[in-house]
């Protein structure tokens, strides 16, 4: 089994606008790319990953990826779903045997979360990791990586669902607080910074940041 990781990065111009109130433009580009790091860098220490894919229109990933040894895929489509797509196109032309798509922003995530999560592609076609409010698709195993449709997008994780029954795709839930917690909202950061300790990149960054000041006073 040859297992690719396809990773979507957006645009950095207006990354993380819900946390306008308390970063600045600049500190939520870098605080982006620092997610990309830790995320990358957990992908790169789980060994039953062969080959990570980020896909992206952002020009300040590319170096990123080429640091992590990540192949980089300039995205040529608008939308989620069509990058997505493109990006596993691209794996299948390179004889993928199963695709995980994750987010570039949920930084607690560890190789042993993955690799729990990979060992069930032994026992469904789909395997599906929700997000903390249990709408959103944070984690998305597919073998063979065109197995099902893509449905990236609100209640996301109830459309990949409804999939899998239309099309008899067998399917396995797989439920993780690291990977539930994408950090979108001031509520989310407050989350993060609770539950990490000192140990991430993007930690560090936010306390360079001086953020526990900040979120003092923030709502």
């Amino acid at each position: 089994m040859t297992i690719f990781v396809i990773m979507p990065v957006k645009r950095l111009d207006d990354a993380k606008s819900r946390l306008s109130t308390l970063l600045t433009d600049d500190e939520r580009k870098q605080f982006c790319l620092t997610m990309l790091e830790d995320i990358l860098r957990t992908v790169k220490s789980t060994a039953s990953i062969h080959q990570t894919v980020v896909i992206s229109k952002a020009p300040e990933v590319f170096n990123i990826a080429k640091n992590f040894k990540a192949t980089y895929l300039n995205e040529s489509e608008n939308g989620l779903n069509e990058a997505v797509s493109e990006a596993i196109n691209w794996c299948i032309r390179k004889e993928a045997s199963s695709v995980l798509i994750l987010p570039a922003d949920i930084p607690l995530v560890t190789p042993t979360d993955l690799e729990r999560m990979l060992a069930l592609r032994e026992k469904a076609a789909m395997v599906i990791s929700p997000s903390r409010n249990g709408k959103g698709t944070n984690a998305l195993l597919l073998t063979p990586p065109n197995v099902g449709g893509i449905f990236y997008g609100p209640h996301s994780f109830q459309r990949h669902l409804e999939e899998a029954s239309e099309r008899k795709i067998s399917v396995c839930k797989f439920k993780s607080s690291r990977i539930a917690l994408d950090i979108d909202t001031v509520k989310d950061l407050k989350n993060f910074i609770s539950k990490n300790g000192n140990t991430s990149s993007t930690n560090k960054l936010l306390n360079k940041m001086g953020i526990a000041n900040r979120l003092v006073n923030a709502h």
